[in-house]
Order: C-alpha cells, then sequence, then structure tokens
C-alpha cells in the first residue's frame, strides 16, 4: 500500500471544482506503475503540521499495512491550522457559493489571504493582486496572525527543513521507502527573507530506501507556462497530464530502485507550453462547463 500526504498536489479533488476535463492522475500512474493501491490523504491548501497530524494519527494506532511506502507533499509552513478558523459547513463552498470563513477553502486559504494584505499595507505593489473580498478577520485574528509569523519566521521558513530530517529518521527506523517533496522553497513568506540554500543539500540523504526532491513543485508547475508570472492553480494538482507522466516516473524509478529493479523512465519535465487560459478564475467559477483552453507551442 502506498500512503500519500500533502496538500492540492495531492488530493483527488473534483475534476469539475476545477472547471477541467478529467484524466488520469499520477498516484493513479503510480499505483498501476507498481501494481499497488494507495490511500490519498492530501487536503487543498493543508500545511505540514496537519499533513503530518494526519500520519502521526495513523502511525501511532497501527494504521499502515505491511511494507508500507511513503509520498509526502511538505506544503508552506505558514499554513498553520488555526483553531478559529475551523469549518463549519461542507462541502468546501458555501451556499452562496462564494468563499467565506465558514468554508474549508477559508482555511486553505488563510495566509495567502494575510499575505496579500500584508503586501498591499507595507508593500505595495504594481500589479494587481486577486484578493478574497469575501474573506475577513477581526482585529485580534490580524494580530495574532502577525504576531506569530513575525516572531517565528525563522523558525518557519526552517520547518521543512526539519521535516525532511525527520521523515528521513522514521524511514530508517522503519525501514520504509519513502518520497518527499516540498511544494514551495524555504522563503514563501512576506518578509522575504534570503538564505544559503547550498547549506541544506539534503539530497545528500537519498538512497535506495529514503529520497528527498530539492526541486520545490510549485517551481515545476509554474513552468508549465510560457509566463510564469500566470502560474494558474486550475490544472489538476496543478500539474497538467503530461507532467503527472513524469511526476509518477520519479517516484516509479525510486521505489522500483528500492527494490533492486531497474526503472528508467523520463524525468525529463515538461515546461514553457501553456500559453493562454480561457478563465482565470475558474477555480472558483460555479460553471462545471468552464473548461482551461491551453494552447500550446
Amino acid at each position: 500500500m502506498i500512503y500519500l500526504y500533502g496538500d492540492s498536489f495531492v488530493e483527488n479533488e473534483a475534476a469539475e471544482n476545477l472547471g477541467q476535463r478529467d484524466h488520469e492522475r499520477w498516484y493513479q500512474m503510480l499505483s498501476k506503475n507498481l501494481d499497488e493501491e494507495h490511500e490519498n490523504f492530501g487536503e487543498c491548501g493543508e500545511g505540514p503540521a496537519s499533513s503530518l497530524a494526519k500520519f502521526h494519527r495513523h502511525y501511532e494506532q497501527g494504521y499502515f499495512k505491511p511494507n508500507p511506502k511513503f509520498v509526502f507533499f511538505l506544503s508552506s509552513p505558514y499554513r498553520i491550522p488555526w483553531t478559529w478558523l475551523k469549518p463549519q459547513e461542507d462541502p468546501k463552498y458555501s451556499p452562496s457559493g462564494k468563499m467565506d470563513r465558514t468554508s474549508g477553502i477559508g482555511i486553505s486559504s488563510a495566509y495567502q489571504d494575510w499575505d496579500v494584505e500584508y503586501e498591499k499595507i507595507n508593500h505595495p505593489h504594481p500589479r494587481d493582486v486577486p484578493l478574497y473580498a469575501e474573506y475577513y478577520y477581526t482585529p485580534e485574528e490580524y494580530f495574532a496572525q502577525t504576531s506569530v509569523y513575525e516572531s517565528l519566521q525563522d523558525e518557519l521558513d526552517h520547518q521543512n527543513l526539519k521535516n525532511v530530517a525527520y521523515l528521513h529518521t522514521l524511514s530508517k527506523l522503519n525501514n520504509w521507502p519513502m518520497m518527499v517533496f516540498r511544494v514551495f522553497g524555504m522563503n514563501p513568506n512576506p518578509f522575504r527573507k534570503k538564505y544559503d540554500v547550498s547549506l541544506f543539500d539534503f539530497e545528500k540523504l537519498n538512497d535506495d530506501t529514503f529520497h528527498f526532491y530539492s526541486t520545490p513543485m510549485n517551481d515545476h508547475s509554474s513552468k508549465e507556462w510560457v509566463d510564469e508570472w500566470i502560474a494558474e492553480a486550475g490544472t489538476m494538482n496543478h500539474f497538467t497530464h503530461r507532467n503527472h507522466i513524469i511526476l509518477s516516473n520519479i517516484m516509479t524509478n525510486h521505489f522500483l530502485q528500492t527494490y533492486g529493479t531497474a526503472s528508467f523512465l523520463t524525468e525529463q519535465w515538461h515546461e514553457h507550453f501553456i500559453r493562454s487560459v480561457e478563465n482565470q478564475q475558474h477555480r472558483r467559477d460555479r460553471d462545471p462547463n468552464t473548461f482551461v483552453d491551453f494552447i500550446y507551442e
């Protein structure tokens, strides 16, 4: 059994939510390649604190079947599961069709909403930045977020490096085949602190059992677009079908290597081939017939 944890790069989100025509996803391809079933615990907008909390419950309750494999996508540590933003309704969209503080998507967007507001107030930007007008915070909530993000910036920026080292240790303790990805780099925050990432070459931990993929997934996703600046979230798990194949190949190569089976599936990403999109707001479009219009080179 393959166990998957992470955010929107992992969740098996309905194609209708994205205004997309469905296609086989990387996790379905991976299961076929390895001839193993998978369980997908990914959830859109989820941070590593929430992903690892799920994993810990499963681990400590003896949930995993014999000879498990694991895939982790570690999203932004700034995605904190604030207790005062618990969703009060389901599905993720409110009855009005708009995102609000009681909808699941509100929690997943909490950091992004705060980031945009912080940028607007402190660092005006020449381009228009989309803002969730329906979403709001009380002054106390905004103060709480700001205090935590500013006080723990360095800790949060390094948190996923610690998570990688922790998962590497668990992989070794249990002899678990594992792949770990990061969604963003070290500084997906409004303070824009720079780090010498060469000091954190965690690929040196890689062997036949454990594999850390160092390039952030968001980098590969944005490079699907000719203009990386307009990279849009409407594709399934943020990738078009051709790069779902590449992502599944990367994992397949590693897991087959774990058992000494040679595999040489291509790991070359397809880049800069999407030139336009029909509706850049299709993730939030209530019309399921509004599809992405890909124009290829």
